[in-house]
């Protein structure tokens, strides 16, 4: 789902990039989750946008994925 702000949607890809950048230095992982009212959501692991419905993989089990 786009954003429907364009220099929000923008800023995700550059912070998703960021964050795949600085995984791949430090070994570190992350989440991240968005959801604003209206409806939209953005959920990425390690920089990487998911496209899975809340009811295949809930935002809890995501960040279990990288405790």
């Amino acid at each position: 789902m786009q954003h429907p702000d364009e220099e929000v949607g923008k800023a995700l890809i550059r912070l998703n990039d960021a964050l795949c950048a600085w995984e791949r230095a430090t070994g570190r992982e992350s989440v991240l989750i968005l959801r604003e009212e209206g409806g939209f959501v953005h959920r990425s692991i390690n920089g990487k946008p998911e496209h899975i419905p809340d009811v295949c993989v809930s935002d809890a089990e995501l960040l279990m994925s990288v405790q």
